[in-house]
């Protein structure tokens, strides 16, 4: 196969700026400090936004109702100042013949730009009768004289001497800007030439011409980043730089009659493709995503024995000590019959002669398999033949630690786990490079979470619902509100909360504590005694361990329920889906809270299926509630938004697959500038785990 040959990353020639003598020195310093150095950094530095200043007649205006007028000032601009920090510009403007009193407050500086005489746009409201006029924007028309006015992240430069230089700027260079998509997508999607979309975006008067534009631009750079991610999955087919594991199939059957009940559809078909990524000369790299209680552990457990059959150890990594031990006391269990199998638990508290004889049996190849924390992949952990790692809940592990992983000896297969449901439009995103298996359908014997909304008026019956429940013996937990702006008034919220529950269960039960102010071993230690039944109600944060089996945890209370996402919501509900009693979770919010949250607490209330909330905190909430603002910034786009532009992604998605299935990604001019693209970034990827 012929590949293109290699070319830059830009739409044209290199110009800096203080190159463009037309440029004063003095807007050359404001680009600078905003990173625009080039004229390609300027025509694509876009406007962040647009407003329209299309104007209305005076007579289909209506009290306290936005509009927006264009009138002559006929007055003097006077200036009022009401308090310390309340001013005033008043003028009079005559609009069609009738004059207003017009009233800008705290805009002073608008003052110098306001005379009698000046022919202005004003956008505003009408107040108290039609003579009254409230100014919230205004324009001049002798500094800029349109409809749609764009707005740049650059505040030191007017908007209209922006539109100056990038008119020029774009009809000086224009001629230089190369095409970057395919000929093929452009007519199939009706796009408009790039070369088109960069004047639009800057210099067109006409909202669906620059709707058009945006279109173009979005689509451009999804398009991009979902050709790179395709490109790292054919790069790490093309590696072949992993053994084919041959696993024993009659030991796969045996577990898998050994079960006291039936896989599900989608276990059976998770295992099926895991199996086929084993057996592959590639390494795998999937995703397994299922809610709680859905039945991920089999699957793991599946794929070490598959990987153990044929002769190759398995490594299974936890978040915390406590998951680590639920996920070895189960491996021990389901993996008794089978004789030879060697299972070790190593963690960071495991006894220093322990862990030597663990390392010393990780190094020959007497330990098959061996489950923990990261303390798996430190420097003095050496494997005889590792050949898959499994991470639960992988994304509560740094880049520091995959990287830790890879450098263990081969490109080893790679499974991750995950009990937080990820909207499609977020899963090609954050794991485009990813094979993802999806596991919806829930085994028979679960028992669906009775979830309900209570109002303030209704918490008595909770409380006496929660006494009951520890009369049968069963545990409970309260989370505490999520308070956004403080993790220290996190804390002290729920340290409260947890001194009243104390006082109000006095003699009945034990009270825990668990917040994010805690060492992680503070954390274990008390989880741990709530999972011994030491601790009947856990009063937590959000900090609850994922994951973690308490099957006597009957009831789960979130307190504040209007303050966190509804994937967040169903993820708590969560905690209590194991149980094998019937179990409870109740809403009760803060005080006086909006429509719009009770609305949000009844669809949890009715919806069981962790997608569709999770589909709906995306598109109400961005991304950041399934990983964190940390890790979704990675995921955030300079000009689209997975939030607002999820059917353009997945365009780009379908047209990326099938540039790389037609192999015209390699071997066409016309997919030249994608091509290099994905190759660039597949070679930035390569150095940064190097």
């Amino acid at each position: 196969m012929q590949e293109v040959k290699n070319t830059t990353l830009h739409i044209l020639p290199e110009h800096l700026l203080a190159d463009e003598d037309y440029i004063l020195s003095r807007y050359i310093t404001i680009f600078k400090k905003k990173d625009i150095l080039t004229v390609e950094d300027l025509l694509l530095d876009f406007p962040v936004k647009y407003e329209d200043f299309s104007v209305h007649s005076i007579n289909d205006a209506v009290l306290d109702e936005p509009t927006i007028l264009e009138g002559t000032i006929v007055s003097k601009v006077t200036v009022n100042y009401l308090k310390s920090k309340l001013s005033t510009v008043v003028f009079q403007l005559d609009v069609e013949g009738i004059k207003i009193r017009c009233t800008l407050f705290n805009r002073i500086y608008l003052k110098g730009k306001l005379n009698y005489g000046s022919v202005i746009r004003v956008q505003g409201k009408f107040y108290q009768n039609m003579n009254n006029f409230t100014v919230s924007n205004l324009v001049v028309l002798d500094e800029i004289n349109r409809d749609i006015i764009p707005t740049y992240r650059i505040k030191d430069i007017s908007e209209s001497k922006y539109l100056e230089l990038m008119s020029v700027v774009y009809r000086k260079h224009k001629d230089e800007i190369i095409e970057t998509l395919p000929k093929d997508y452009i007519e199939k999607h009706n796009l408009l030439s790039l070369k088109d979309a960069i004047k639009i975006m800057h210099l067109s008067d006409n909202l669906d011409e620059i709707k058009k534009a945006q279109k173009r631009i979005k689509y451009e750079e999804l398009l991009k980043y979902q050709v790179s991610m395709k490109y790292l999955h054919y790069m790490r087919q093309k590696e072949d730089d992993c053994p084919a594991i041959n696993y024993d199939v009659k030991l796969l059957e045996k577990l898998k009659n050994s079960l006291s009940y039936e896989l599900t559809i989608d276990q059976e078909k998770a295992i099926r493709d895991i199996l086929a990524d084993l057996k592959a000369h590639f390494a795998m790299n999937r995703l397994l995503q299922g809610e709680v209680g859905s039945g991920k552990t089999i699957v793991a457990i599946m794929t070490i024995l598959a990987t153990v059959s044929g002769g190759y150890q398995a490594a299974l990594m936890c978040p915390t000590e406590i998951l680590s031990k639920q996920h070895y006391d189960t491996l021990r269990s389901q993996l008794e019959p089978f004789d030879n199998i060697n299972i070790a638990l190593l963690t960071g508290s495991t006894p220093l002669k322990e862990k030597r004889q663990i390392l010393e049996g990780l190094q020959n190849g007497t330990i098959n398999i061996v489950v923990g924390t990261h303390a798996l992949f430190q420097k003095d952990v050496e494997y005889y033949n590792l050949g898959t790692v499994i991470a639960d809940e992988e994304h509560r592990f740094g880049v520091r630690q995959r990287v830790l992983i890879k450098n263990k000896g081969l490109d080893v297969n790679y499974l991750k786990m995950s009990a937080t449901p990820i909207p499609r439009t977020l899963a090609i995103s954050a794991y485009g490079d990813t094979d993802i298996s999806i596991i919806k359908t829930m085994p028979k014997n679960r028992k669906a979470v009775i979830t309900k909304y209570v109002d303030k008026e209704h918490k008595r019956e909770v409380m006496d619902h929660i006494k009951n429940e520890l009369k049968n013996g069963h545990q409970i937990y309260v989370v505490t509100p999520l308070i956004e702006e403080s993790e220290v008034l996190d804390t002290a919220n729920a340290t409260k909360i947890y001194e009243n529950m104390k006082q109000y269960f006095a003699g009945i039960a034990t009270v825990g504590l668990i917040h994010g102010k805690l060492k992680p071993d503070e954390k274990e230690k008390i989880m741990q005694e709530f999972l011994n039944n030491e601790i009947q109600i856990l009063v937590a944060t959000s900090v609850i361990e994922v994951g973690v089996n308490v099957v006597n945890a009957t009831t789960i209370l979130v307190l504040g329920a209007e303050r966190f996402g509804v994937a967040t919501l169903h993820q708590l509900r969560g905690r209590v889906m194991r149980s094998d009693s019937v179990p409870y979770c109740f809403f009760i919010t803060s005080d006086n809270p909006t429509e719009n949250s009770i609305e949000r607490l009844k669809m949890v209330e009715k919806t069981t299926d962790g997608f569709a909330l999770a589909e709906y905190d995306l598109k109400h909430r961005g991304p950041g509630e399934f990983f964190g603002e940390k890790q979704s910034g990675s995921m955030n786009f300079k000009y689209a938004s997975l939030k607002d532009d999820s059917d353009l992604l997945e365009i780009a998605n379908t047209d990326s697959e099938e540039m790389v299935n037609n192999n015209k990604l390699f071997t066409e001019e016309d997919y030249k500038y994608l091509y290099e693209t994905a190759k660039h970034n597949y070679v930035m990827k390569q150095t940064e785990l190097d």
